[in-house]
């Protein structure tokens, strides 16, 4: 595949994709069609393909996901609630800033009156772990808790948060459920096992490990690591953090992405910015 082939399959995924209706498109596309005349024909090829599977959430559309979200919780279970307590999924010590899940609370706030089957139900707004893990915090059996946020990745933060959410052994598996707009399919799996409901408008699949078999499966990973030489310090991510292999962008693009999509890659003394770069793109 040559440069120029490759740019032309790239802008019909632009295209099919309506990656072209986002604000940023002609920064992103300009990046890539760098980032391919840069790279040798397989490891264009390689790159081609993993764009095919890219999902680019962008900002503006937190709001009709995130309720849309909300709406795929089943019918029998909403039907047994009177109270929902939100809560955004984060770590300790991040308490007190301003997350994604934060910011995606203050949406459904707005827009509870969108929300039709929880219409009757009352939504509690919880903002520091004190509440939930004080003792005398405890949950009636037409009561649950909804941790929130935009994505979900290794499971590092959301494990961390539940740990102290659940220090509080009044609140046990069954009484959780997390809402998020995206999260790792590897990680769902893992969380459902423990009992926890998820619910989430993409799964998102490893970006080559989901889609190949052995030995094209290790072909294309080391395609992927000669790509990764380009980029300074992009071992401390290889395959995305945690070995992810995510493709996705959301307001900001997680780590836990592939990094060649994220991080700066050099050609001899000159460096080039990423399509999704994280400096482009804004955590919330």
């Amino acid at each position: 595949m040559t440069t120029l082939e490759s740019i032309s399959k790239l802008n019909k995924i632009f295209k099919s994709k309506k990656w072209t209706e986002i604000d940023i498109d002609e920064y992103v596309f300009d990046n890539f069609c760098k980032l391919l005349d840069n790279v040798k024909e397989s490891e264009r090829k390689l790159i081609i393909e993993l764009v095919e599977r890219y999902q680019w959430i962008s900002f503006s559309e937190y709001q009709e996901k995130i309720l849309s979200t909300l709406e795929s919780v089943e019918d029998e279970k909403i039907e047994k609630l009177k109270t929902i307590y939100f809560f955004p999924v984060i770590k300790p010590e991040d308490e007190g800033g301003f997350k994604s899940g934060q910011f995606l609370i203050y949406q459904i706030k707005a827009f509870k009156k969108y929300l039709k089957k929880y219409t009757d139900i009352k939504f509690k707004y919880v903002s520091k772990f004190e509440h939930l893990t004080d003792s005398t915090f405890e949950l009636k059996e037409n009561e649950t808790v909804f941790l929130i946020d935009d994505y979900i990745g290794s499971g590092e933060t959301l494990n961390a948060c539940l740990e102290v959410v659940r220090s509080n052994k009044n609140i046990t598996n069954d009484k959780l459920n997390i809402i998020t707009i995206a999260i790792q399919k590897d990680t769902s799996e893992v969380i459902k096992k423990e009992g926890i409901s998820i619910y989430s408008d993409y799964f998102s699949p490893r970006g080559l490990s989901d889609f190949n078999d052995s030995p094209i499966l290790e072909e294309k990973i080391k395609v992927m690591l000669e790509i990764e030489k380009l980029i300074p310090g992009g071992n401390h991510f290889s395959l995305g953090y945690n070995n992810c292999e995510a493709l996705i962008t959301l307001a900001r693009t997680p780590d836990n992405t592939f990094p060649v999509f994220w991080m700066k890659h050099r050609i001899g003394k000159k460096y080039f910015d990423a399509p999704f770069s994280r400096e482009e793109t804004f955590e919330i």
